[in-house]
C-alpha cells in the first residue's frame, strides 16, 4: 500500500489532537474554543515535545478549507429576517460600539505617538470581534435561542460589515497615500 501524503497525515494528526484537547476541555468545563486554540499551539513548531505538522503549506491548506466551513455554516445561521426583527437595536448597539472603540483606538495611537495612518488603522481594527468564536460560544453554552443572542448576532452582522468596508477603504488610503473622494466612492461602489 501507498504511504498516505502528508498533508492526510497531518490532518489526522490535526483532527485527533483538536478532539482529545477539546474532550478534556469539555470534561473541565470550558469553552471548546479554548482547546483548539490550545491544539493549535501544541501542533504548532514552537512546541517541539510533541508531534508537529510536518508540512507547513499543509496547514494553510487546511486553513484555509477551515474558514470556508466556518463562514458557509455562519452563512446558514445568517438570516435577513432575524437581522430585521433586531435591526434597530443591533444597529443602535453596533454604531455606538464602533464610534467608541474608534475614537478610542484613535486616541490610543495619538498618545503613543503615531502618525495620522498609523491611528486609522489601529482606530479601525480595534472595533472588530470574532463572529465566529462568539457564534461558537453561544452554541455550546445552548444561549442561541435567547433573545439577547439575536442582537448580539444582528451587531456582530453590522460589525462585520463595517469591517469589510473599512478593509476596502483602508487598502484605498494605504496605496495611494491620500484620500481621494473619487477613488473611495468607486470601491464602495464595487463593494
Amino acid at each position: 500500500m501507498n504511504e498516505l501524503p502528508g498533508i492526510v497525515k497531518d490532518l489526522a494528526l490535526i483532527l485527533i489532537s483538536a478532539g482529545i484537547i477539546t474532550y478534556i476541555f469539555k470534561i473541565i468545563k470550558q469553552p471548546a474554543v479554548l482547546g483548539y486554540i490550545l491544539a493549535g499551539f501544541i501542533l504548532s513548531p514552537y512546541f517541539p515535545w510533541y508531534f508537529s505538522v510536518h508540512d507547513h503549506h499543509s496547514i494553510e491548506v487546511w486553513s484555509e478549507i477551515g474558514v470556508i466551513f466556518l463562514l458557509f455554516a455562519l452563512g446558514l445561521e445568517f438570516s435577513f429576517k432575524k437581522l430585521v426583527n433586531v435591526g434597530a437595536s443591533a444597529f443602535l448597539t453596533a454604531t455606538s460600539v464602533l464610534i467608541t472603540m474608534f475614537s478610542l483606538g484613535f486616541l490610543v495611537g495619538k498618545l503613543l505617538g503615531w502618525g495620522d495612518m498609523d491611528c486609522l488603522f489601529l482606530a479601525s481594527m480595534l472595533p472588530m470581534s470574532s463572529t465566529s468564536i462568539i457564534i461558537k460560544l453561544f452554541d455550546d453554552n445552548n444561549l442561541k435561542n435567547h433573545k439577547f443572542a439575536s442582537i448580539v448576532f444582528g451587531t456582530l452582522v453590522v460589525e462585520d460589515l463595517f469591517a469589510v468596508l473599512m478593509m476596502v477603504l483602508l487598502s484605498t488610503i494605504a496605496v495611494s497615500k491620500s484620500v481621494s473622494g473619487e477613488e473611495l466612492i468607486f470601491c464602495i461602489a464595487k463593494l
